[in-house]
């Protein structure tokens, strides 16, 4: 199956393409003041106000770096209210055929998948929806669209 990869931290990490509607370059976003860790923020696409999770800092506790390779992926996502949520990504620069290799995660990061195998190194899957904890995405009160 088809993965989009990128880094969080010194490990590399895929999405299924399947789960990946766009990658978008980084853009600024609107901060939400008094949001949890891990909230970047929100992005204006389209008139629709997407919220965007850091997957560095919602899994390490450390904000992405900022470099040419940081990208936004947009994953369509039924509890956004806008129906998408965008995850900022370290190194998305390719993508590749995977297949699972063996199970493994820590306990509580739900979102952590199957480790697989690329030109000599392990991957490990990341679940979209599973990236948040339940309800977070509707604790912030956001409306599907607005004005641009």
């Amino acid at each position: 199956m088809l993965h989009v990869l990128c880094r969080i931290g010194r490990d590399e990490y895929a999405i299924t393409a399947e789960a990946v509607e766009r990658v978008l370059p980084y853009a600024a976003l609107k901060a939400i003041p008094g949001a949890p860790a891990g909230i970047a923020g929100l992005l204006n696409y389209r008139g629709s106000a997407v919220p965007v999770v850091d997957l560095s800092a919602a899994l390490t506790g450390i904000p992405a770096a900022l470099v040419f390779s940081t990208r936004i992926l947009l994953c369509p996502l039924a509890e956004s209210a806008s129906g998408r949520i965008g995850l900022v990504a370290e190194q998305v620069s390719r993508t590749e055929e995977l297949d699972a290799s063996q199970p493994a995660g820590a306990s509580g990061a739900e979102c952590l998948k199957e480790i697989c195998l690329s030109n000599g190194n392990l991957v490990q899957k990341l679940e979209v929806p599973a990236i948040l904890p339940p309800g977070l995405l509707a604790s912030l009160h956001l409306s599907p669209e607005f004005e641009a």
